[in-house]
């Protein structure tokens, strides 16, 4: 028995060893030349206003006003609603069933689109829009396969990145709640057949060009489709990742239920957001020669314009990229949502990169 847990030890440390070796001998993205440079402008523009924890119970950032930020918790319940110096706070409360609460679990995202509240139930699938200032919900049941993306268009139109378990794969979708009208996309989507995972990444909208962009999260593209599903341009990052490393894992196979990756791939896009026709993309990937410590104590973000696809610059972001979720503009404000902390900001139009 004792010479079996030996063995049984041995086997562990040598695994360990292993996989510590293999770790620091791979070549890590940022410690080798990734074929590329960025050109960094100035990055004055922004005033600091206030930041915040996230302690445990906040969700995300959901939506904001002209004086007010709303961050959604994992109570589907409850909305908190703050100044952008997050020093007056207060709690909403929502209208849902019992019943309603229970089958969302944690499985959803909420997002506020003042005056109404859209609750993203991904994993229904469903989706629950209500008035901010107090009402009944009105659910929306789609057909069976979770979602990972949802933007509204309208109170009762939505772009959807779905999953159609007959192609093992996400595609796009708008749906319209008020005349139950669901339109599929073609050829939008490159499918893989692995459960849209080797393609994810970010969707926002460009409301001066009233349009979407889609960001790959693995890969040096984006591309942009107007609000019937019609793809309108493409275009790349300035890195050189043209191809995913991403594969399925033998035990999950296609026809399961489950779909998981056979390891890590390297995330080369973080969030994208758009601001006055033009795309800003966080980028994980350093250049060749940007300084190594400047690029690891902020987040570099590059800027494409969306009429020509031409990158034109880039800047930093006082906000170490490990820590960045998602950014946001809202009017004349920039909000950082991090993992620990929400920052907050005043974009000086004037001199602004953005413009």
């Amino acid at each position: 028995m004792r010479k079996a847990i030996i063995i049984l030890l041995s086997l562990f440390l040598s695994a360990i060893i292993i996989v510590t070796f293999l770790v620091q001998s791979a070549p890590l993205p940022n410690k080798v030349r990734n074929g590329f440079d960025r050109t960094i402008l100035p990055a004055s523009f922004l005033t600091p206003l206030g930041n915040m924890p996230t302690g445990d119970s906040i969700q995300l950032v959901s939506g904001a006003t002209p004086t007010q930020i709303f961050l959604s918790t994992t109570d589907p319940t409850l909305i908190l609603s703050t100044d952008y110096h997050f020093k007056q706070s207060k709690r909403i409360k929502l209208a849902l069933s019992k019943g309603l609460i229970d089958s969302l679990q944690r499985y959803f995202f909420t997002i506020i689109d003042s005056p109404f509240v859209h609750i993203y139930a991904y994993n229904l699938p469903a989706i629950i829009t209500l008035p901010l200032s107090g009402g009944p919900a009105q659910v929306f049941r789609l057909p069976p396969g979770g979602y990972s993306k949802a933007y509204a268009i309208a109170p009762d139109q939505f772009i959807l990145r779905k999953l159609d378990r007959k192609i093992s794969d996400q595609q796009f979708l708008k749906v319209n709640t008020s005349t139950s009208e669901i339109t599929v996309e073609k050829n939008l989507s490159t499918l893989h057949q692995d459960g849209g995972m080797s393609t994810d990444g970010s969707l926002t909208y460009d409301t001066t060009g009233k349009k979407l962009v889609y960001t790959y999260f693995y890969l040096n593209q984006y591309f942009s489709f107007d609000t019937s599903l019609q793809k309108l341009q493409e275009g790349h990052t300035i890195d050189t990742s043209t191809h995913s490393r991403f594969q399925l894992a033998e035990a999950t196979a296609r026809n399961e239920n489950v779909l998981t990756r056979q390891g890590p791939d390297q995330l080369v896009n973080n969030t994208s957001f758009v601001y006055n026709g033009k795309l800003f993309i966080h980028s994980l990937l350093k250049g060749d020669h940007e300084q190594a410590g400047k690029f690891s104590s902020n987040s570099a973000i590059d800027k494409y314009d969306l009429h020509t696809n031409q990158y034109q610059g880039s800047f930093y972001l006082p906000v170490r990229a490990e820590k960045v979720r998602h950014i946001y503009i809202f009017n004349d404000k920039m909000v950082i949502e991090g993992r620990d902390y929400i920052y907050s900001y005043v974009i000086n139009t004037r001199d602004s990169v953005l413009n």
